[in-house]
């Protein structure tokens, strides 16, 4: 049996019996192998730069969604997905003082956010499954393999109740699901390592011949070998078509989450968001340059809009409405233009931590202020700001429109 280990490093530090060893990001041709085994136990893929609190990110993505794609498109060859012990999550990558270096300052057990976990999987895993945390023991051939999740054994059958997998292991004792096989599929939370590697062909493939298979045999046909043949290739064929809708679907909604986030996020990474969702709703060409004033500013039929974006876990002050006035008056002075033709735009994430539909009415006195013919600021909520995208990317309203409901003052209405 011919196997490729692919991990996180491209090393085998496990020592597993293998072939070949690469990284997530260099994998040979997975047909080229009966076996691929997909290690995500590595406690670096585990992780991210993310300046905040970040669960939804894995420094590995890109490489993931490479391989991901590489595994729906693939025809013959069969995968084993070793899945990781309770480690810790690092994220939250920055200073803890302006006198040391960037380290991970929020570290947690990946058990506390299981559903942050199977989504990570399936990033790579392109089927769903569930997992339960409890320590196990699960015995083969007397050797003891540790585990620290299992499966639920709903995923045994399909809608019909019909049993669609094989191959279960369960954990001694306890008798929880922690191996099975869907078609070509296997996935264990079983800890493997060193010759446990055979332990698992062993007990699992047993009806596969370790034993290379001449090329002639697989041209050999008797009985109704041809006609069986014909119909696995169609329904292969129609399974290969779903699976790449599924993944283009993915690529949708994980944009439209992209988009969403603008209402939990905050700083830089709420900055980056909607000046891409500015750039595009409304065709700027711009080389628009951070200098620590406005956070985000552009030109067009000599009206100049500059914008100033907040991420708050309370409401709008007027000490944020004072800032933006602070950022128009110096960008008039740098432009030398009126401040008359400028446009000032808050763009507001409230109570960010909060479910949306929760959150309080901005405060009264605060859309009086903006109103007040001294500051003539516009305040747009996030969640307004992401319908208004939402209009735009169905086709229900166009640039000047866009660009004429900027002319407001006061808190922003969508018409």
């Amino acid at each position: 049996m011919k196997i490729q280990l692919i991990n996180y490093s491209g090393k085998n530090t496990k020592g597993l019996l293998v072939d070949l060893c690469n990284s997530f990001g260099n994998a040979e041709s997975l047909d080229s192998y009966d076996l691929n085994i997909i290690d995500l136990t590595d406690e670096l893929i585990w992780q991210n730069r993310s300046l905040r609190a970040d669960f939804d990110t894995l420094n590995c993505d890109d490489d993931f969604q490479t391989l991901k794609t590489s595994i729906i498109r693939s025809s013959k060859t069969n995968y084993l997905y070793v899945l990781p012990k309770n480690i810790k999550f690092k994220t939250n990558f920055n200073n803890p003082n302006r006198h040391s270096s960037k380290i991970h300052l929020t570290s947690v057990d990946i058990k506390n956010n299981i559903y942050k976990l199977t989504t990570n999987l399936q990033k790579i895993i392109p089927f769903t499954f569930t997992l339960y945390y409890e320590k196990t023991l699960t015995y083969l051939s007397e050797i003891e393999l540790s585990a620290d999740f299992y499966f639920d054994p709903n995923m045994r059958t399909n809608e019909e109740g019909i049993v669609i997998s094989k191959n279960e292991i369960y954990s001694n004792g306890s008798e929880k699901l922690v191996f099975l096989t869907l078609g070509r599929n296997s996935i264990t939370t079983l800890q493997i390592e060193n010759d446990n590697l055979k332990l698992i062909l062993d007990n699992i493939f047993l009806t596969q011949s370790l034993e290379n298979i001449p090329k002639w045999f697989s041209k050999l046909e008797f009985f109704d070998d041809a006609y069986q043949t014909g119909i696995a290739k169609i329904e292969e064929r129609k399974i290969q078509e779903s699976k790449l809708k599924i993944e283009n679907v993915e690529q949708i909604i994980k944009k439209n989450k992209y988009y969403e986030s603008i209402l939990y996020k905050s700083g830089k990474e709420l900055e980056l968001v909607l000046i891409e969702m500015l750039v595009e709703m409304l065709e700027i060409k711009t080389d628009f340059k951070d200098t620590k004033d406005e956070d985000f500013s552009f030109e067009k039929n000599g009206i100049h809009y500059l914008f100033e974006f907040k991420g708050l876990t309370k409401d709008l002050k007027k000490s944020n409405i004072s800032q933006l006035m602070t950022h128009v008056y110096k960008y008039a002075e740098k432009k030398e233009i009126s401040d008359k033709i400028i446009k000032r735009i808050i763009i507001v994430n409230r109570f960010k931590d909060i479910d949306p539909k929760d959150r309080e009415l901005i405060n009264d006195s605060i859309i009086d202020i903006a109103k007040n013919k001294i500051f003539n600021v516009l305040i747009i909520d996030t969640m307004q700001f992401l319908k208004l995208f939402e209009k735009y990317k169905l086709g229900e309203i166009v640039i000047d429109e866009i660009i004429t409901s900027f002319d407001q003052i006061g808190l922003f209405e969508l018409s």
